[in-house]
């Protein structure tokens, strides 16, 4: 089985969000009905957060990341003012 990237790094939008959770998803073989259940939320809501809709429920998105094995870290930046 080929190593598929998952784009770890900043994350600026629900896009950014998104396309890591995808590339996750994917590199673990599981489809959206399969990841959605493994996290208890619905393929609609899934999808829509892979497309980057920016009103998703940041703990439907929590859940996601922890079914998928991934974590959320903040790190604060400086600021010019």
């Amino acid at each position: 089985m080929e190593n598929k990237k998952i784009p770890f790094g900043t994350i600026s939008s629900s896009r950014d969000i998104g396309n890591v959770i995808r590339a996750k998803r994917k590199a673990d073989n599981l489809t959206q009905a399969d990841a959605a259940a493994l996290c208890g939320i619905g393929t609609r809501f899934l999808g829509e957060l892979e497309r980057g809709k920016a009103t998703a429920q940041i703990g439907k998105v929590l859940r996601i990341l922890n079914g998928l094995g991934l974590t959320l870290q903040i790190i604060a930046k400086e600021v010019k003012r």
